[in-house]
């Protein structure tokens, strides 16, 4: 394949950066489909021995204009990828980015920024330490990303050579070379470009009976008279993708046009379970996954995981919109929707089984819910699944379901409050709550502007939290929930106290004490006696303050909520330390 040349001048960026004793940036930069993720992959895995401390990799989502990834979504995933656990990642932007420089200041690792659309997206995502490395590709020209010292790739089409070779490694050489004057002439209606020539060469493979010279044929295209506003590549790989819809079993054209209406370009397996047609056939959608990976439309990520490149996923939506109906195509969104929201919730369930949840109701029962083991097995599939989630309760919102938007919110709660992704608890809290609003459902609204003010109380923003706390409130009075009205108290003690205003937070744990006891709400009570006991302790009431955690230790051991217990036990330990009791803090701790 010819691209030598390229490998070389990445090898010469990174060595040139060795050598001067400074990180390594390169840009790879083309059009859509001429492989430049591909490159970059295949260069970094050979190079991988130079980096022991790892590679990490996002994409940056730089062909969706309207909602590229910010690098304040990005950057706590990358700092638990490298051992900083949840709870220290901080909530803003530039203290992220501060973490993260200190974070790999001395560790060799390489990075791949992948689809950037900006510069601004990739500064915060560049490692610092010398001898690492961060490669970008992007379909734009990021000049400004060479005043930060980047080298810069550009690539092109594969020449014919190799185009040729590549068309036969999946047709078949012998095929290619029976009829060599149609394979240059499918090579040049693709373009040249991979994507479209690895489409194309899947077409032959799923067609045995066709000629090379039938396949050459059918991906002639009239390009318009026009050209400014077109794409001529592009055209040329809609036509591919054209006939090698054409060519796909009945049932597999369907599945690729369902899930052409997904959100994200990467879903697994349980999709595909859910948005298979139920009626007349009996599907198999394991085998039309199978064949869509056959014919080079999907690619397999991981195991029963999948994704569209994004030139894919937009001809698949646009069939989607051309040969299903507009009540079908509703129906196939409902369904991606529905199998979110079932799977998420019965993820939470096992992530926080002890909170109290709202009743679901679906539009389209999942065919096959999925059960989650443990919390960790929940917590796996809520972060694996995070963007799709996100992506789909703003689909959700834009279609007007508010049941949907907030019960999805409600569902990732668990998410939330485990790995702290600030940015995205706060969006998916405040359009929660405001469905809720919208569907007249004061009690879900209450929960979430609870969940929302607790999102902003831990990023930092105190008087937001109180506010939003406020409303809670006044929500939970208004709807007679005594329990959940003891639970916003308590929030609003949490935040007292942070802000330093011991005295007020006191007072606020004891009235939702009283409520909490008044209610038999054994848990609750506990919990309210924990804080207060750390409230009592920081107010040098020693004894008051063992009294009431002991007490609050008591009420949840053997109650199966280890998160709740270890910090009693973390509180307790303070607070004998705090009285100068070591041993005894040691023990506890």
């Amino acid at each position: 394949m010819n691209r030598a040349d390229s490998f070389a001048a990445l090898d010469a960026a990174l060595d040139a950066a060795s050598a001067d004793g400074t990180p390594a940036l390169t840009l790879i930069s083309g059009p859509p489909g001429v492989g430049k993720t591909s490159l970059a992959l295949s260069w970094m895995h050979g190079r991988a021995a130079g980096f022991p401390d790892g590679q990490l990799y996002v994409d940056l989502r730089g062909h969706q204009v309207e909602e590229p990834m910010g690098a304040s979504t990005v950057l706590p995933k990358f700092l638990q990828a490298l051992g900083v656990p949840p709870e220290q990642v901080p909530s803003d932007l530039p203290g992220q980015a501060a973490l993260y420089r200190t974070v790999t200041a001395d560790r060799r690792i390489a990075v791949l920024c992948d689809n950037a659309l900006s510069a601004a997206q990739v500064r915060p995502l560049m490692p610092a330490s010398p001898g690492s490395l961060c490669v970008v590709t992007s379909r734009w020209r990021l000049t400004s990303l060479l005043l930060d010292g980047a080298e810069m790739v550009q690539l092109g089409p594969l020449d014919t050579e190799s185009s040729l070779e590549l068309l036969g490694r999946i047709a078949g050489r012998d095929r290619v070379a029976a009829d060599a004057a149609a394979a240059m002439e499918l090579v040049r209606s693709c373009g040249r470009f991979p994507l479209a020539l690895c489409v194309g060469a899947a077409l032959l493979a799923i067609r045995p009976g066709w000629s090379v010279a039938a396949a050459a044929a059918s991906f002639v295209v009239d390009l318009p008279i026009d050209r400014t506003n077109t794409d001529e590549e592009a055209v040329s790989m809609d036509a591919c993708l054209d006939q090698v819809h054409a060519a796909l079993p009945a049932e597999a054209k369907r599945l690729y046009r369902r899930l052409g209406l997904h959100p994200g370009p990467e879903f697994d397996a349980g999709v595909a379970d859910a948005v298979a047609p139920t009626a007349p056939e009996v599907p198999d959608p394991a085998r039309g996954l199978a064949t869509l990976a056959e014919a080079n439309l999907l690619t397999v990520v991981g195991p029963g995981r999948y994704k569209f490149h994004d030139l894919i996923h937009r001809h698949a939506r646009e069939r989607a919109e051309a040969d299903d109906g507009h009540e079908q195509r509703g129906e196939t969104v409902q369904r991606v929707i529905d199998h979110y929201l079932a799977t998420a919730n019965a993820a939470d369930r096992v992530v926080y089984p002890q909170r109290r949840r709202p009743d679901v109701a679906y539009t389209h029962e999942p065919p096959n819910p999925r059960a989650f083991g443990d919390l960790a097995a929940g917590l796996a599939w809520l972060d694996a699944e995070h963007d799709n989630l996100m992506a789909v309760q703003r689909l959700a919102a834009s279609l007007g379901n508010a049941t949907a938007t907030w019960q999805l919110a409600e569902a990732l709660w668990g998410l939330f409050t485990y790995m702290r992704y600030h940015e995205d608890w706060i969006a998916s809290h405040e359009a929660g709550a405001d469905a809720a609003r919208a569907c007249g459902h004061p009690v879900a609204e209450a929960r979430l502007r609870n969940g929302l003010g607790v999102a902003l109380r831990e990023a930092g923003r105190h008087q937001d939290a109180l506010r939003v706390f406020d409303e809670a409130l006044a929500l939970r009075r208004e709807t007679g929930d005594r329990r959940g009205e003891a639970l916003v108290l308590h929030n609003v003690g949490l935040t007292h106290g942070e802000l330093g205003d011991l005295a007020r937070a006191g007072e606020l744990f004891r009235t939702a004490l009283g409520i909490r006891d008044r209610e038999g709400d054994a848990r609750g009570a506990a919990r309210e006696r924990s804080a207060l006991g750390e409230v009592e302790s920081l107010q040098g009431r020693h004894a008051e303050a063992i009294a009431l955690l002991t007490e609050a230790l008591s009420a949840v051991r053997g109650t199966g909520d280890p998160y709740y217990e270890a910090l009693i036990w973390r509180r307790l330990g303070q607070a004998r330390l705090r009285a100068g009791d070591r041993p005894a803090a040691r023990r506890a701790l």
